[in-house]
């Protein structure tokens, strides 16, 4: 079974149990299946189609964990880069890897 559809399945058979717990945050099942559905969603308004590439630009937070599940759900693929990553390596990494999106955090911008 694939990740998002065991999301989705312990979703649907316990929703309120917790699925995921940060210093800041604490997601149950059905919010974490609910949240990554409506990215996964706005990924696919924006362009992004089965097979395309998705860097996850973010720090280890629940923001990320949402992120990777919508991508999944959207049917592409997610390349994590580390948040710490020197702007020249990811602009190669941005160039080389023929991103179709880039998911990131506002702090983490420049």
């Amino acid at each position: 079974m694939r990740i998002e559809h065991f999301l989705a399945a312990n979703a649907a058979a316990q929703p309120a149990k917790t699925a995921l717990i940060t210093r800041h945050k604490r997601l149950r099942y059905e919010e974490l299946d609910d949240l990554s559905s409506r990215l996964a969603a706005a990924l696919f308004v924006n362009g992004v189609r089965r097979d395309d590439r998705v860097l996850v630009f973010m720090d280890n937070c629940w923001e990320a964990a949402v992120s990777i599940f919508a991508v999944l759900k959207a049917g592409a693929t997610f390349s994590p880069v580390n948040p710490s990553t020197k702007a020249d390596k990811l602009s190669y990494i941005i160039g080389d890897c023929d991103a179709a999106a880039i998911l990131t955090q506002a702090k983490l911008m420049p």
